[in-house]
């Protein structure tokens, strides 16, 4: 029971830390240390309950991913800022642990009210990141992301009060709702569930509710970025597998599935449009992340949250690996657009290898988890739907496939702007995102997964 409310606070200290100590390097290391102490806690704390709070398996999948990757990023930061010789580095690690907790309540909390409120804390945390540098883009970039965001979450927490009204007012504990639920008017459930997709398929970033997405990735420093893609649309998406299978649970689930291919599809298909004409590498792995979103709505809408829950474990490990590597493209040639950036494997050939290797886990090439996911998600279509899903993978594979040989191995306008910088940290962090996306493709943890999403089974 304590080892929940430990896990739960474990990250203020750092914030608390990181407001009294501006000094990068202790910074990034508290912060690490304290993300490795709550993945080794969690561990501990599986199953366990204590009022409003209990981390099932699917809490523990994506309270481990997000530490792990919170650890790796806080390490690349401290690099990433004493490169940029930027002095403002405490405000990552402070706004960044912030985050961290609200994530944290949200894996913990097994009632849904609360569950809503850590999502919304997220959000206000996370703005904090986008506007690290300040100026006017960051401001309008953080503001859009603010009032989307809460517009969104605002409709979710529709959503919950509806569900709480048909509950009789009785509990929002989800374990006891799922019970409850199947008394429910499947009318009004079936609203419920509409406000609650659109309300937190915003911050998901589901078309056409994702206008939030790319400026707040492209404004916010890199391993901001890295957060926000490959932890922050995670936090919206665990809270959309608990309320499908809430629906599940009262039978209903076909008319979620409907919803949720619809959205997914959408997002696959429009994503791919937008990304043939970004000339902002940063957009155009926002744009990246709004298709993988999109395809793991579209696995759970097939009813097999399992798969959902890989692709995304997936999108966030090779998702990060882009993103810090971005980050090491614009410490080189001081620019984000495409046009400016060439012949990487000149310039520096470890960076050149990274963008190339998580850029082709994105577009989905075996030996690369995502191929895995994307291929059972394949199988498992009508023949109505492969034909769009195909077209949509397509789509974002030819996306992706023009920028990275222009960057890499073409020639820009920026070259011999900048030396590389010698942090290895650099260099070695996405490196070992990059080698786990590889070993986790190579061998898939399907069994684990499976169990860890029982408790989400609705198929009893």
């Amino acid at each position: 029971m304590t080892m929940l409310y430990l896990l739960l606070l474990l990250p203020l200290l750092p914030a608390l830390h990181a407001l009294r100590e501006h000094e990068a390097g202790r910074l990034a290391s508290s912060t690490a240390a304290g993300a490795l102490l709550s993945l080794g806690l969690s561990l501990l704390a599986q199953n366990q309950a204590a009022g409003p709070l209990r981390l099932d398996g699917v809490g523990l999948f994506y309270l481990l991913l997000t530490d792990l990757l919170f650890a790796l990023v806080a390490l690349y930061a401290r690099a990433y800022f004493q490169a940029g010789k930027d002095r403002e580095s405490w405000r990552f690690y402070a706004a960044g642990n912030l985050f961290l907790f609200a994530m944290h309540g949200a894996y913990l909390a097994h009632n849904l009210g609360l569950l809503w409120i850590f999502v919304e804390g997220s959000t206000l945390a996370s703005a904090l990141l986008v506007y690290h540098k300040g100026g006017a883009r960051a401001l309008e970039a953080t503001w859009k992301y603010l009032m989307l965001g809460s517009v969104g979450i605002a409709l979710g927490l529709i959503g919950v009060i509806l569900v709480y009204a048909l509950l009789g007012g009785a509990t929002l504990d989800w374990q006891e709702a799922r019970a409850l639920v199947r008394g429910a008017d499947p009318a009004q459930l079936k609203l419920a569930f509409a406000f609650l997709l659109v309300g937190f398929g915003t911050k998901v970033g589901l078309f056409p509710l994702h206008a939030w997405l790319p400026d707040a990735h492209s404004e916010a420093p890199s391993p901001a970025s890295a957060l926000l893609s490959g932890t922050l649309l995670n936090v919206a998406f665990y809270a959309l597998l608990r309320y499908a299978a809430l629906l599940g649970s009262a039978g209903l689930f076909d008319f979620a599935a409907g919803l949720l291919q619809g959205f997914g599809l959408a997002s696959l298909l429009a994503a791919g449009l937008f990304l043939f004409v970004q000339r902002d590498y940063k957009r155009l792995l926002a744009y990246s992340s709004m298709e993988h979103m999109g395809l793991a709505v579209y696995g759970l809408g097939l009813g097999v949250p399992w798969l959902a829950m890989l692709h995304t474990l997936f999108h966030s490990l090779a998702k990060t690996a882009a993103f810090l590597s971005a980050g090491n493209l614009l410490l080189t040639y001081q620019s984000k657009l495409i046009a400016r950036v060439g012949a990487v494997h000149q310039v520096w050939p470890a960076t050149a290898g990274l963008l190339v290797l998580s850029l082709l886990t994105l577009a989905g090439l075996p030996p690369f988890g995502l191929f895995y996911t994307e291929f059972q998600a394949l199988l498992r279509s009508s023949p109505l739907l492969m034909g769009l899903y195909l077209l949509g993978l397509l789509g974002a594979f030819a996306g992706l496939l023009w920028p990275l040989s222009r960057m890499v191995f073409g020639e820009g306008h920026g070259v011999g702007l900048g030396a590389p910088p010698r942090a290895r940290t650099l260099v070695v962090v996405p490196a070992v995102l990059v080698v786990l996306a590889l070993v986790l493709g190579l061998f898939p943890p399907v069994g684990v997964v499976e169990r860890l999403a029982e408790v989400l089974s609705w198929k009893l």
